[in-house]
């Protein structure tokens, strides 16, 4: 009488350890990463260059969609009909 034999799972495709685009910051409070970098400090650097804060919002719902943030610079600015003064391209 033959034995039948079961494969076990194969370890070959490892599951992601969590949501994948969210890093534990020093303060214990998750953030978002982007290809661009952390999500605090592309805020930071926007308001550096003048975004307001809705438009900062806007380009952060942008980033979440998987734009990259020349794109998502670019389509907040279109949609809004506004840009900060002497602002310059990202991309």
């Amino acid at each position: 009488m033959a034995m039948t034999r079961t494969r076990g799972l194969s370890k070959r495709f490892v599951p992601a350890a969590g949501a994948g685009t969210a890093a534990v910051g020093l303060d214990g409070q998750r953030s978002e990463v982007f290809a661009e970098g952390g999500w605090p400090s592309i805020r930071v650097f926007l308001e550096m260059r003048g975004w307001s804060p809705l438009q900062i919002d806007q380009i952060h719902e942008q980033l979440r969609q998987g734009w990259p943030l020349s794109q998502a610079v670019r389509q907040v600015s279109i949609r809004m009909g506004t840009c900060p003064l002497r602002s310059k391209s990202l991309g």
